[in-house]
C-alpha cells in the first residue's frame, strides 16, 4: 500500500496515512520541489523516487529506519541501464535501453 510515502517526509517520521482510511487531516512536513527531488523539513534534498521507495518500506516494517542517522544514500542513487545489467548482451525484442 503505497498512498501517501510521496509526500510524507521520511526524516520527520511524518505519519504515513491510507488513502480513504485515516487521511482526512494528513499532513506534511516536506515537499516536493520539482520532478525527481523531494526537501525534507530539515532541508535535506533527497532523491524524491528514492524517499517514496524508502517509506513503502516505513508502512511495510514501521521500525525499519529507526537506528538510521544519515540519509545522503536516497540523494543521489547510482543509474543503470539495460545495457549495463544485459552483460552477456542477450537480445531482447522490444525493448529499448
Amino acid at each position: 500500500e503505497e498512498s501517501y510515502t510521496s509526500k510524507a517526509d521520511l526524516i520527520a517520521n511524518d505519519r504515513i496515512p491510507t488513502y480513504g482510511v485515516d487521511d482526512k487531516d494528513a499532513s506534511f512536513s516536506g515537499k516536493r520541489i520539482k520532478r525527481g527531488l523531494y526537501r525534507c523539513s530539515n532541508g535535506m534534498i533527497l532523491n524524491a523516487d528514492c524517499h517514496a521507495a524508502a517509506n513503502i518500506m516505513r508502512k511495510a516494517i514501521p521500525d525499519i529506519w529507526k537506528d538510521t542517522r544519515d540519509y545522503t544514500f536516497l540523494s543521489a542513487p547510482d543509474v543503470y541501464g539495460f545495457h549495463k545489467l544485459n552483460l552477456k548482451g542477450i537480445p531482447v525484442k522490444g525493448i529499448a535501453a
